[in-house]
């Protein structure tokens, strides 16, 4: 009878260690099948751009070359591997804190933020916020080397004393003074509010 007892004991613990054995094998088959479906999946497009680095909520802090704090972010960004200090953004926000306590927000769809010079390009839908003024282009370009903002294409302006529309302002963010052009004969629209 403890012959037959200890036959049943060992009967049980050798169908128990195959059951752990199969188990276990069966689960790494499971992996590598699960490995190489995953391999299969992965889109072409992802090959193509592997010199390309992506990003989400992205945001850069700097100091423009007047001394001026800068905030640019964007939704989502991206650069080129060989050219790392060109980053293009989607969904931007910039903010300028002026030494005058005076702040300047500029909202685009895209734009180009270089990291090394800090200049900025702006493009699509683009809006500045100064004081109590608001402008509307379809581009604008801070040059930081001559602390100067570039605004051109459809512009169109809304302030608190006067409208505005134009082809291209030159605004140069040392002196403050504005230049305002129009690419052919017509004379600048403005509409003073008194």
């Amino acid at each position: 009878m403890a012959s037959k007892r200890r036959f049943v004991q060992l009967t049980l613990i050798l169908v128990g260690f195959l059951i752990i054995f199969f188990t276990y094998f069966s689960n790494i088959q499971k992996k590598q099948n699960l490995k190489e479906v995953k391999k299969e999946k992965i889109p072409q497009e992802e090959f193509v751009e592997e010199n390309i680095n992506k990003f989400e909520d992205v945001e850069y802090e700097g100091i423009d070359s007047s001394g001026n704090r800068f905030v640019i972010g964007s939704k989502y960004a991206q650069f080129e591997k060989e050219r790392p200090e060109v980053i293009h953004m989607e969904e931007i926000k910039c903010t300028f804190s002026f030494k005058d306590k005076t702040v300047l927000t500029i909202i685009a769809d895209t734009g180009i933020f270089n990291n090394v010079t800090n200049d900025m390009n702006f493009s699509d839908n683009v809006r500045m916020d100064y004081l109590q003024n608001v402008l509307f282009s379809d581009r604008a370009l801070f040059n930081n080397y001559e602390n100067q903002l570039l605004v051109d294409g459809n512009i169109r302006g809304e302030g608190p004393q006067a409208n505005l529309e134009a082809d291209e302002l030159d605004f140069d963010l040392n002196t403050k003074n504005l230049k305002i052009s129009m690419y052919n004969d017509e004379r600048v629209n403005i509409k003073t509010k008194f």
